[in-house]
């Protein structure tokens, strides 16, 4: 389950235990609910922001997916004048980590994958001043190493638990869970997403 719905269930929790305490129960009787202080309506509305924060929330996990087998290659690295293909299973060797959220351009679920900056280490490109992500359709993302630590980026590998296909936007995506709302309502860009990755270009 999602780390976003045990925060959820525990606010909900602490919500209702408040409400109980400052509005008892009467019985069956019929009574007029006591005034309602100015310090317990700020407390409302901040349990209220509270709440739907924890319903916004696009937070990362660990993931119990069992890594892929298939070495199929699926992704081509450059760097420098050297490149080499990688498949599921060898990007699968690395952490996995899940993320429920809505991606603008394609559907609701659980997201798993490994952090971006993981597999960049993993294959000695976390040195390079600027990466170029490359789509099937050759859609490109420039990412510079000062963005990779700003927010945490996702190499998505499966969709609520399966290897994503191309009609999903797979096989790969990389996505940003922390801007997923904020792209929703447009008050973020959507130019360093991508999906359908074949190439990670560090030359």
């Amino acid at each position: 389950m999602p780390q976003g719905s045990n925060t959820t269930g525990k606010v909900k929790t602490m919500l209702s235990a408040f409400l109980n305490e400052a509005f008892p129960a009467m019985g069956n009787r019929t009574v007029n609910p006591p005034p309602i202080r100015k310090g317990i309506l700020q407390a409302c509305l901040l349990a209220g922001v509270i709440f739907s924060s924890c319903l916004q929330a696009a937070e990362l996990s660990s993931s119990e997916i069992i890594p892929s087998e298939d070495t199929t290659p699926i992704l081509t690295i450059k760097a420098a004048d050297q490149q080499q293909r990688v498949s599921l299973a060898d990007i699968e060797q690395l952490p996995l980590h899940d993320v429920s959220l809505q991606h603008p351009e394609g559907p609701e679920g659980v997201y798993s994958g490994v952090l971006l900056r993981d597999f960049l280490n993993a294959y000695e490109l976390d040195d390079a001043s600027r990466l170029r992500l490359i789509a099937v359709d050759n859609y490109s993302v420039f990412l510079k190493q000062a963005q990779l630590q700003e927010k945490a980026y996702l190499l998505v590998t499966r969709f609520d638990g399966a290897p994503v296909p191309r009609s999903q936007l797979g096989p790969l995506l990389v996505v940003v869970p922390e801007d997923a709302e904020a792209v929703l309502k447009g008050e973020e860009p959507l130019d360093k997403w991508i999906w359908g990755l074949a190439t990670i270009d560090a030359g």
